[in-house]
C-alpha cells in the first residue's frame, strides 16, 4: 500500500523527489496523473495534461504548493503525444520553462481533421457515429512547443536520479516508460491501465502492427524489476508491473478473438465488424473511437495471416 503525503488538494509526495499530481479531465476518463522529479535542487515535470483553463490551474497550485518557482522546471518529459498527456506542453512550458523532450517516434505529423473523416468513409463509418465524428472533429493534437528536443538514447539523468528510457510502443508509436533503477521506480505512462481496455488505436495514416508490436512492449513491460508503479490513470502500487502486464496481456489476446470471431466468409467494412463486436457483447457502436480499436485487431489479425483485408477495403476470412 502506498502512503502518500498530501502537499496540495490535488497532489501528493510518493516518496522522498518523488511527487504524484492529479489533473482533471473533460472526458470519460476523469482525471491523468503528472509526476515531479526533484533531485540537487532541480525539478523535472512528466507530463502535464490537456491545455483547458481547469487543468491548467490544477497544475500550477499543485506546483506552488511542491516548491517548483514559475519558469522553475528543468525539464519537461512527455512520455507520448496523446492530448491528456502533452495537450499543455506549450502553455506549460511558456510559465514554467525547461527543455522538453519527447521520443522522435512520437513526433511524427498527424492527420487533419479532414484526413481523418476520409479515413472514417473510407472505413464504412456511417450513421450517427459519422455525424458525431463531423461535429466534433478537430486539429489534433495540438502545438508542441519551440524548440521541443528528441529524446535520444538508453539512459536520462537527471541530477542524481538515472532513468532507463524503454520504448513501449503500441499504445501510441512513441510512448516512453522511464524505469529508476536504484529506487524501483517505473513511470509507466498508459501502458497498464485499470480498468482494462483495448488500448490500442489504427487510424489515418496508420502504419505497420500497432497491437501486435502492444503486446510485445507488455511482455517486455512484465519482466522490469520495479517495486513502485507510477501509472497515467490509477493510483501507484506497490509489488511490480508483472502481474498488470500479464492481465492486460490476457485481455488484449481475448479481445483479438472476439474480434476475429465477428469477421465472415462474406467481405465486411471495418465499421460493420464494429458494429457487429459491439452487438455480441451486448451493446451498440456508437462512435470513431470504437471503429479505431476493432480496426487494430483487424490489422493485427490480418498481420498474422488469419484474415484478409481485399483491394475495396473490406475484410474476409482467410
Amino acid at each position: 500500500m502506498i502512503c502518500e503525503r498530501t502537499v496540495a488538494e490535488n497532489a501528493w509526495q510518493v516518496e522522498e523527489g518523488l511527487y504524484r499530481v492529479l489533473l482533471p479531465l473533460p472526458w470519460s476518463v476523469p482525471f491523468v496523473n503528472a509526476y515531479v522529479v526533484k533531485s540537487d535542487g532541480q525539478y523535472m515535470l512528466v507530463d502535464c495534461g490537456v491545455g483547458t483553463e481547469t487543468s491548467l490551474r490544477a497544475l500550477g497550485r499543485a506546483l506552488k504548493a511542491i516548491g517548483v518557482p514559475p519558469r522553475g522546471l528543468s525539464l519537461l518529459l512527455l512520455t507520448h503525444r496523446h492530448p491528456d498527456h502533452a495537450g499543455a506542453a506549450r502553455a506549460v512550458h511558456e510559465h514554467w520553462g525547461g527543455r522538453v523532450l519527447l521520443h522522435g517516434a512520437a513526433r511524427r505529423t498527424y492527420p487533419s481533421s479532414a484526413e481523418m473523416l476520409s479515413w472514417a468513409v473510407e472505413e464504412g463509418l456511417v450513421g450517427e457515429a459519422l455525424e458525431r465524428l463531423r461535429r466534433e472533429r478537430r486539429e489534433w493534437p495540438e502545438p508542441l512547443p519551440e524548440g521541443l528536443e528528441p529524446l535520444a538514447g538508453d539512459t536520462l539523468r537527471f541530477g542524481a536520479v538515472t532513468f532507463d528510457v524503454v520504448h513501449a510502443p503500441g499504445h501510441c508509436s512513441g510512448q516512453v516508460l522511464l524505469h529508476e533503477r536504484n529506487r524501483g521506480w517505473l513511470l509507466s505512462a498508459d501502458q497498464i491501465l485499470t480498468p482494462l481496455a483495448a488500448n490500442v488505436w489504427y487510424q489515418a495514416q496508420g502504419e505497420g502492427d500497432p497491437l501486435g508490436e502492444y503486446l510485445e512492449s507488455l511482455e517486455a513491460t512484465a519482466r522490469i524489476a520495479a517495486d513502485l508503479v507510477l501509472p497515467g490513470h490509477a493510483a501507484p502500487w506497490r509489488g511490480g508491473p508483472a502481474q498488470g502486464a500479464q492481465q492486460m496481456l490476457s485481455f488484449q489476446r481475448d479481445y483479438i478473438e472476439r474480434v476475429a470471431a465477428c469477421v465472415d466468409a462474406a467481405p465486411q467494412t471495418a465499421w460493420q465488424v464494429t458494429e457487429r463486436f459491439a452487438a455480441s457483447q451486448g451493446g451498440r457502436a456508437t462512435d470513431a473511437s470504437e471503429l479505431a480499436e476493432v480496426l487494430a485487431a483487424l490489422v493485427h489479425l490480418g498481420e498474422t495471416g488469419r484474415i484478409q483485408r481485399t483491394e475495396e477495403r473490406r475484410w474476409i476470412r482467410s
